[in-house]
């Protein structure tokens, strides 16, 4: 029976805090006195530290920059008449009933789709925000509006939106969004349907992890859905961040604290939580499917597992999942070799659906043939060298503070970003 649910953290962003920041088009629908122009002469570009700790000019945009990949943006739509996105983003759909082309951002002027579609493939136009897979597409998807708990997305236009990106060409799926799920290990039978029917047409399925970490831990989907690619959040210091989600479904973390994205109406936004985590993720499978366009997914989901960097003493863990994402090293497989013995949690998961009684059920004309049986291991090594990831969002419940103190602290803040090698 199809069951319709209110959305527990607005596209996966409980808890964030957004700076709205000057820029050539400001934030022009929030409120004046609640926003301050930002330090003059400080560049969008000059905040984003992800760039240098993943090393991202020298290392991974020599390999690729996303070319011929389309991530679908399964959200609240993306502004895509914006200069920084006006080139990246391709007409998408809309299963909220708006029957629109998921063109316009549906959440308010932060726009929580368009930062997430900014932070994989923002275009950098005068200084603006600059995403890691600059030559992808963005195929936007719209299951909801508002970025309050009073969301209108429910369980149903989730799993819609999802058939609806891997039926239109995407190679990923993002999805910076949480529904309330019974249980870590559980998933509603309409979103597992879904989430099969994008694996069975080879797209890698990526998902927050959720932000409900100071309100009881409660699990979310489809972060939780066998097959999906959860993700959590750390900090610049890589330290888990303090809302992120700690649950057995996380498989790897990308920092989740001060990244400035873009909002719905050109201005710019710092903010923190899962969201982003999940954006940066989708952007590096991008990355990794332009360079290595044959590669099936569970192997592109391996790869970022088994090259990730350890965090939180033994691997695996609730927190951290397999560590913390290492662009170079999950793209560059003559250096970063993954043996196909490694672990692949999030396929063994799948493969555990598929036999169940549910998952026999389950029917599609493209199934793919299975993996070969491995031994899968309890704590795969993760490969020297190169930089890693850090990350994440815009808001759900927001803050909105004086930008030119947000620039300052992020300033501060900048010197202490470590590299990861």
């Amino acid at each position: 029976m199809l069951r319709s649910r209110r959305v527990l953290t607005a596209f996966g962003v409980l808890g964030a805090v957004c700076l709205v920041l000057a820029s050539a088009a400001p934030a022009r629908a929030v409120p004046p006195a609640a926003s301050r122009p930002g330090q003059p002469g400080q560049s969008v570009q000059s905040l984003e530290w992800w760039f240098s700790s993943w090393d991202i000019q020298t290392k991974v945009w020599p390999l690729s920059r996303g070319a011929g990949v389309t991530v679908g943006v399964v959200d609240s739509g993306v502004q895509a008449n914006l200069p920084d996105l006006r080139a990246a983003v391709i007409p998408g759909g809309d299963t909220s009933g708006g029957r629109t082309n998921g063109m316009t951002d549906e959440s308010g002027p932060l726009g929580h789709g368009t930062g997430v579609a900014a932070v994989i493939a923002g275009q950098g136009v005068d200084g603006g925000v600059l995403g890691i897979a600059p030559a992808a597409k963005i195929l936007p998807v719209v299951v909801g509006s508002g970025y309050s708990e009073l969301s209108d997305m429910t369980l149903q236009t989730v799993a819609a939106g999802i058939r609806y990106a891997a039926a239109h060409g995407a190679g990923v799926i993002n999805l910076s969004l949480g529904l309330p799920a019974p249980s870590a290990g559980s998933c509603d039978p309409v979103l597992q349907d879904a989430v099969a029917y994008a694996l069975e047409h080879n797209v890698v399925v990526v998902a927050s992890a959720g932000n409900t970490n100071a309100s009881g831990q409660i699990p979310v989907e489809p972060a939780s859905c066998a097959g999906v690619l959860a993700v959590g959040a750390v900090g610049p210091n890589l330290k888990l961040w303090q809302y992120s989600d700690q649950q057995p479904y996380v498989a790897v973390s990308a920092p989740g604290s001060n990244i400035v994205s873009l909002g719905s109406t050109g201005g710019n936004v710092i903010g923190n939580g899962t969201t982003s985590a999940s954006a940066f993720v989708s952007g590096a499978v991008a990355l990794i499917r332009s360079r290595h366009p044959s590669m099936p997914w569970y192997q592109v989901v391996q790869r970022i597992i088994n090259t990730a960097l350890p965090a939180g003493g033994s691997v695996p863990n609730d927190s951290y999942g397999y560590g913390i994402l290492r662009i170079p090293g999950a793209l560059n497989t003559a250096v970063y070799k993954v043996p196909a013995s490694a672990a692949n949690p999030v396929y063994d998961a799948y493969q555990q659906w598929l036999a169940s009684p549910q998952g026999k059920q389950f029917t599609t004309p493209s199934r793919p043939k299975p993996h070969p049986s491995r031994k899968p291991v309890a704590a795969a090594p993760a490969s020297s060298g190169s930089s890693a990831g850090l990350i994440a969002v815009i808001a759900g419940v927001i803050v909105v503070a004086g930008a030119g103190a947000g620039l300052s602290v992020l300033a501060a803040r900048r010197k202490r970003h470590r590299r990861y090698t």
